[in-house]
C-alpha cells in the first residue's frame, strides 16, 4: 500500500512511503531476509533497517512493524523509500485514524498543506507532515500565522 504524502499527491520532495501489510506480523528473520535481498541487488546507495519502533516519545508518527529504508540520487535529486512491513491489524488500526492519503482533498487545501511544507522546508523547522495534514484538514488553519498559533498551542 502506498501511503503518505505520494498516495495524496502532496510530495514536496522523493520521499515514498510504502507498507507492506498481510495478515499476520513479520518476524526479524523475514525482515532481515528482504532486507539482504535488497541489499544484493544493489539498486540503491544507502540502506537502513530498524525494529519495532514503539518508543512512546515518537508518538503514533510510526507503526508497530518493521522498516526498511533506501536511499538514491536520481537526476541530481534524492529519493528515499521507507517500506514498513506490519501487520494487518496494525495497519487496519492506522487507517482509522487519520491518514491524509484517503482523504478526496480539496485544490485549496492541498495548495495550503504545500505551502506549509515549503515554509517549514525553507525555515529548516521540524514539524512533521502529518501535523501539518491536521492543521489544515481537522484544525482549518489556511495561513502561516494561523499555522504557527496552532503549533504553538500544541507546544511542536
Amino acid at each position: 500500500e502506498f501511503v503518505g504524502a505520494y498516495a495524496a499527491n502532496l510530495m514536496m520532495h522523493g520521499d515514498i512511503d510504502i507498507s507492506v501489510v498481510r495478515s499476520k506480523p513479520f518476524s526479524i528473520e523475514e525482515v532481515f531476509d528482504i532486507f539482504r535481498n535488497l541489499y544484493f541487488k544493489g539498486a540503491f546507495r544507502s540502506y537502513f533497517i530498524g525494529g519495532d519502533w514503539d518508543d512512546p516519545r515518537k508518538g503514533k508518527e510510526f507503526p508497530h512493524g518493521y522498516y526498511i529504508g533506501m536511499k538514491q540520487r536520481v537526476e541530481d535529486e534524492k529519493w528515499k523509500i521507507d517500506v514498513w512491513f506490519i501487520g494487518e491489524e496494525d495497519f487496519n488500526n492506522r487507517e482509522k485514524e487519520f491518514n491524509v492519503s484517503n482523504i478526496l482533498l480539496t485544490d485549496e487545501q492541498k495548495e495550503t498543506i504545500l505551502d506549509f511544507k515549503q515554509y517549514r522546508n525553507k525555515n529548516k523547522l521540524s514539524i512533521p507532515s502529518q501535523k501539518i495534514y491536521e492543521t489544515v484538514l481537522k484544525h482549518g488553519c489556511k495561513t502561516i500565522g494561523e499555522l504557527g498559533e496552532f503549533l504553538n498551542k500544541q507546544e511542536i
